[in-house]
């Protein structure tokens, strides 16, 4: 009973030492042979990405650089194309949540990869933000001229965002993502009267942000 005890043991120990080892006879002599564990590049399946940086515009603009955060969760329907749907909130002449679809290409379906992405949607007003915007009458008899202020309130417009960019895994659940990318956004304004409004804003972004598998 001790003897097959032993041997019993004895098997579970070679077992488990052979584990992942191949044994390989070069001529008269036998070699072992251990084999490396192979890691999964694959990236299909869900993703969130959560990134946070700059609209930069002209020093001239009254907000040179407000700040952007977003986060999107989304699928990779390949190892190197994913889309996902995105929400966040930025201080644009204002506080506003910005709906969107992105899309992804990566070069690459390795841990280092440069893509291009592409997203846009719509963004809406956080709070009861207005501007005032003056118009020059003339006074005809007197020949005087005065300014005529009028109140419009914010109601959210489109957004369209290129970018280009560098992903770092670092494991195969999280890496780290740079983009920099350029903005186009206009807002709409409502005032009395039906009166409408409508501003552009041409922004650089430039963003870095984490991203979970």
């Amino acid at each position: 009973m001790k003897k097959t005890l032993f041997l019993l043991i004895a098997a579970i120990t070679l077992s488990i030492g052979l584990n992942g080892q191949s044994l390989v006879k070069v001529g008269e002599e036998t070699r072992t042979v251990t084999r490396k564990t192979q890691t999964s590049s694959a990236f299909t399946g869900y993703y969130n990405i959560t990134d946070m940086g700059l609209l930069i515009g002209a020093p001239s603009n009254s907000y040179g650089a407000p700040f952007s955060l977003m986060t999107i969760n989304g699928i990779h329907f390949t190892d190197q194309f994913s889309g996902g749907l995105g929400i966040g909130v930025e201080f644009l002449s204002g506080s506003y949540m910005p709906f969107v679809l992105d899309f992804r290409y990566y070069f690459r379906d390795t841990d280092f990869s440069p893509f291009i992405n592409l997203y846009g949607g719509y963004t809406l007003p956080l709070d009861d933000n207005f501007s005032y915007y003056g118009s020059v009458i003339w006074d005809a008899p007197n020949v005087d001229a005065y300014y005529n202020y009028e109140s419009y309130n914010a109601r959210g417009g489109l957004i369209l965002n290129p970018g280009f960019g560098i992903r770092k895994m670092f494991s195969d659940e999280f890496g780290l993502i740079f983009t920099l990318g350029y903005r186009f956004q206009r807002l709409y304004y409502q005032g009395d009267n039906d009166r409408q409004l409508f501003a552009d804003y041409n922004r650089l972004t430039l963003k870095i942000g984490i991203t979970f598998r």
